[in-house]
């Protein structure tokens, strides 16, 4: 009798250990960023800035190995064309709306088909194993406030763009201009003015989006 009632408390258990973890929260890390789909529209005029987007904008790309190819949309010839689109630039992890979970910061390139490109910033929070969009931006065009870099530090995220201020033509800049934004609990709130600073490099593409040599990421 005792045996048996052993035997039923320790099955008791299992099942319950097992529906615990079933029904336990992923990382977001596992989540397919190369393959997924993103809020996007066109640029309707040269970026030259940055912009936060709505997170009720309709119209979304799906990336296919890490590329969206705008010419196929265009039904342009992309066998003669340069290459126009997005591509994922790189995806970084840090914990900015919360304490206890990682959220990812996902960059994607917006290459225009000649010499213009610009980046797209979408965060990510990795609550119960779904990638929820929290926020999303677009930066200007390289030396008129691109990209230079952005991480997470004190649960801020901080975003650096080149300075046009210290412009050299439309591709490079010595300066940057640091901005920093906290998560509110509904959007992102810029923190106080930008900060401006040098450089390690005029031109972005020699470093990551997160700070690291290319070949180091």
């Amino acid at each position: 009798m005792r045996r048996a009632a052993l035997k039923s408390i320790l099955l008791l258990t299992s099942l319950c250990m097992a529906g615990w973890t079933q029904s336990a929260p992923k990382d977001i890390r596992g989540v397919d960023f190369k393959n997924f789909s993103y809020p996007w529209v066109p640029p309707t005029s040269w970026p030259d800035h940055l912009q936060w987007m709505s997170l009720r904008l309709e119209p979304h790309i799906q990336l296919v190995g890490g590329k969206w190819d705008e010419r196929k949309a265009d039904d342009d010839d992309e066998t003669n064309a340069p290459f126009e689109g997005l591509t994922l630039e790189g995806v970084d992890y840090a914990r900015l709306s919360s304490d206890q979970v990682d959220d990812a910061i996902v960059v994607l390139r917006h290459d225009s088909g000649g010499t213009q490109y610009h980046y797209w910033v979408y965060i990510y929070g990795g609550a119960n194993g779904t990638a929820k969009l929290l926020g999303f931006f677009h930066s200007g065009d390289r030396a008129a406030y691109g990209l230079y870099r952005v991480f997470v530090k004190n649960r801020i995220l901080t975003v650096q763009l080149f300075d046009p201020k210290f412009g050299e033509g439309d591709c490079c800049s010595s300066g940057s201009l640091t901005y920093g934004f906290r998560w509110n609990g509904k959007g992102f709130e810029a923190i106080g003015n930008p900060i401006p600073g040098p450089v390690e490099t005029e031109s972005r593409r020699a470093v990551s989006i997160f700070g690291l040599p290319i070949e180091q990421h």
